[in-house]
């Protein structure tokens, strides 16, 4: 694993993390002020789903990406020759970062129309449009991911090929 990989797992492991320690927090303390204080925290359910949950789904991507935890079918690739497989896994590489994109562009899309609105959550103030933007920066980290899955693979077998 490089250095930037090491890098952005510790990140996205802290990160989401302190998220779900925060939004632990701030439920706790909603119950706690709405039971003894009849007093609840305006726009908790709100931040909890428009901001919290947003977050800790969207790191879990590239996260588990990282750390090669996506559920895989390998059934093709175990029963073909090597650089068949290698073929396969590039191309199923290059297509997911390729979806990537696309879902990187239509995110950008959906964030800069929730900006130019003003986006709120449901019926209350609490402001949604900032969570919008991490849409792209997610799908866009993934395609990188993807794309430097497909180096490692051609460099390993170009160093499989200079050995022999």
């Amino acid at each position: 694993m490089s250095t930037f990989t090491k890098v952005l797992d510790k990140w996205l492991t802290v990160t989401t993390a302190a998220a779900i320690i925060v939004m632990m927090f701030h439920i706790v303390t909603h119950a706690l002020a709405r039971s003894l204080f009849h007093a609840p925290l305006y726009g908790t359910n709100e931040i909890v789903e428009y901001w919290y949950l947003p977050i800790v789904a969207l790191l879990g991507i590239p996260a588990a990406q990282l750390q090669r935890e996506h559920i895989t079918v390998t059934m093709a690739i175990e029963r073909a020759k090597p650089a068949t497989a290698v073929v396969f896994t590039v191309f199923a590489c290059l297509l997911g970062a390729l979806v990537s994109i696309a879902f990187a562009w239509f995110g950008l899309m959906k964030a800069l129309e929730n900006t130019a609105i003003g986006s709120t959550a449901d019926v209350s103030a609490v402001i949604t449009w900032p969570v919008y933007y991490l849409v792209p920066v997610v799908f866009v980290l993934l395609a990188v991911l993807y794309i430097l899955d497909v180096v490692a693979i051609l460099r390993r077998r170009t160093e499989a090929g200079e050995e022999k």
